[in-house]
């Protein structure tokens, strides 16, 4: 149990790191003088390391030994929080932010491999993997609102909090983690992973520098390098012995049909506790502690679904229900915007509520269609993996966009954070034109492995 609980704790640790950020920013922008477009890059800069690295990290821990890299990822998570809680400037901050996202691309693999290992029985395991998720989900609604009482003292113990529990966990993992095999040689395909998280972090510059600029010049040459970079990296993944991402896996219409989805409801969601948390604070003069408790409603909802979903979206078959799931997103992003537009915040809360549903049926759908068929089956691993991955680069996409609107447009709060919120409803509509792509399933296709579940758990948002 106590190998269980440090497991589970240090996964914790990255999940409640997303929401916990997310409502002290209002604080650290009045304090640090940051602009809107720079202060969405503590959460971008997070979510494109965590993302852009998270296959590399598993493949680290795959010829390293896991144990190994979930203390380095550790010790990388932690330095990063403290260099965070002692930034003057923003720059430095976001530098810190991008630093505890690589480390969080190590440490969630390397744990989430030595849990699965740890425990080699089917009923075990999936007890263990219960435990697991069960504390993992509470991270979302727990870092929402322990980020709102910290805030009230500093925005700089959202930083800090990290330190005393993660070193913790690194004495635990001294005593309790098994010792890892003699260490075998492999290749790593660092070049393939600097330039993937290279050029999805220039498309997220392009879309800010868009919306500070209001110029087509600088961010289409900004876009266009992402994009090359993105090409590049295509590229080598087609000639490297030893490929970071297999892209043979995007033969199987229901992988890319499940990932584009997720890329699109990151998005949506991500983009989404930005301008309620920017809105609350700022439009409506709420406290941190109550705008941390205005997102409980929508952990709440990913917890209603977390027992019915497994059962039902096999019945549904995967494209059903990505797309139910996308549909309800939708609806709750629209109910979002008119909530904000009527100044209804019992409507914005049903609304966080709903979103919440969405978001456990899409991750339980979306994992059934990603890792299953003959392809998944080659690299299980890795198709779980780049669920979390696209997810990540899809939060960092959305939250640039939906910052780039807000400044360009005038008016009021409301006003702004509505037509914000209908932009990321589109995103949602994306997606949800996306769940075309997946194949249609069998009326009763087999139940999502546990291990692939809670991969695609160490996403970060329920």
């Amino acid at each position: 149990m106590a190998l269980l609980l440090t497991l589970a704790m240090a996964q914790f640790m990255t999940v409640l790191d997303f929401t916990i950020v997310n409502v002290a920013l209002p604080s650290i922008q009045r304090d640090l003088h940051v602009a809107t477009t720079t202060l969405q890059w503590l959460v971008s800069g997070y979510a494109v390391a965590f993302g852009g690295f998270l296959l590399l990290g598993g493949r680290l821990a795959d010829v390293y030994g896991r144990a190994r890299l979930f203390r380095i990822g550790m010790v990388v998570f932690v330095a990063a929080s403290i260099s965070g809680g002692l930034a003057v400037e923003p720059a430095l901050l976001i530098a810190s932010r991008v630093v505890e996202g690589i480390g969080a691309a190590v440490l969630a693999p390397a744990g989430l491999s030595l849990l699965v290992t740890s425990w080699p029985g089917e009923r075990e395991r999936s007890r263990a993997l219960g435990t697991y998720g069960a504390v993992v989900s509470a991270g979302f609604a727990s870092g929402a609102v322990l980020g709102g009482l910290l805030v009230e003292i500093t925005w700089r113990l959202v930083f800090f909090v990290n330190v005393p529990v993660g070193i913790v966990l690194l004495v635990l993992s001294m005593r309790l983690l098994p010792a890892d095999p003699p260490a075998h040689h492999g290749q790593l395909d660092v070049p393939g992973s600097v330039t993937a998280t290279a050029g999805v972090g220039l498309l997220v510059l392009a879309v800010v520098r868009a919306g500070d600029t209001l110029r087509a010049t600088q961010p289409v040459l900004l876009g266009a390098a992402g994009i090359i970079l993105l090409t590049l990296f295509v590229v080598r993944e087609r000639r490297a012995r030893a490929p970071l991402l297999d892209l043979a896996l995007f033969k199987d219409r229901g992988i890319t049909g499940a990932n584009l989805t997720l890329i699109a409801f990151g998005a949506a969601n991500a983009a989404e506790v930005l301008l309620v948390t920017l809105y609350l604070q700022e439009g409506r003069g709420l406290s941190p502690v109550f705008t941390g408790l205005c997102f409980v409603p929508q952990a709440a909802g990913a917890f209603a679904l977390a027992g019915p979903a497994g059962r039902f979206v096999p019945t549904l078959g995967a494209r059903r229900a990505l797309a139910i799931a996308l549909l309800i997103a939708l609806l709750s992003l629209a109910g979002s915007a008119a909530s904000v537009l009527g100044d209804l915040l019992a409507g914005l809360l049903v609304a966080q509520f709903t979103l919440g549903l969405a978001a456990r049926l899409s991750q339980v759908s979306s994992t059934l269609a990603g890792t299953h068929g003959p392809v998944a089956a080659r690299s299980e691993g890795t198709a779980s993996a780049l669920l979390t991955a696209t997810r990540q680069c899809g939060s960092a996409l959305g939250v640039a966009i939906v910052s780039a609107a807000l400044v360009a447009m005038h008016g009021s709060a409301a006003h702004r954070t509505s037509t914000a919120m209908f932009v990321a409803a589109s995103f949602a509509l994306i997606g949800l034109l996306a769940t075309r792509v997946v194949p249609p399933g069998p009326p009763h296709p087999p139940k999502p492995k546990p291990e692939h579940l809670f991969r695609h758990l160490a996403g970060g948002i329920p």
